[in-house]
């Protein structure tokens, strides 16, 4: 009975060495993983926070950056064949009423290649202004955005406040 008693308390203390182990593991992996995020994923723009609205006039002519002075503005980014922009796009559809009433003009400027299908266009038309362009898109040359989807926050004072990849990055609810 002894030997049964010692045998069951190096097993217990065996199995507790394995989770401590498998706990210290997960963690390092999720570090990891964290990390390897930060540095796969571009910042939405280049354009540091604060910085000015750059000087442009949309290829079409609809909108310019002296149209949309004097109040905040979001400008959302997306391309044809972007597999996160229709969901981006959608969220910025069914917030479209809760942006306008915080005060906030929509701009969405739409890349669409030779070729590509355009699939965004009746969502991003519900949340306002859309700008369809050409594949590499002007527009984000000129905010020198990285990838799509992106976001930017620009206050009354046409300086940018927030930009991410997803709507909530930049709106969220107060």
């Amino acid at each position: 009975m002894l030997f049964l008693s010692i045998a069951v308390a190096i097993l217990a203390a065996l199995v507790l060495v394995d989770l401590l182990l498998s706990a210290a593991i997960i963690r390092r992996l999720r570090e990891t993983e964290t990390k390897l995020v930060e540095m796969t994923t571009p910042p939405a723009s280049e354009l540091s926070l604060g910085a000015a609205m750059p000087e442009f006039v949309s290829s079409d002519g609809q909108v310019s950056s002296a149209e949309l002075a004097g109040g905040p503005v979001m400008i959302g980014f997306f391309s044809a064949g972007c597999r996160h922009c229709p969901a981006q796009a959608e969220a910025l559809a069914d917030r479209a009423e809760e942006i306008s009433r915080a005060g906030v003009r929509v701009v969405s400027f739409l890349a669409v290649g030779e070729g590509a299908t355009d699939e965004l266009a009746p969502a991003l038309r519900k949340a306002g202004l859309l700008v369809t362009e050409g594949d590499p898109s002007a527009a984000m040359t000129t905010f020198q955005v990285q990838g799509t989807p992106a976001f930017l926050m620009f206050g009354g004072d046409g300086r940018l406040l927030g930009r991410g990849h997803e709507l909530s990055e930049v709106f969220n609810s107060k």
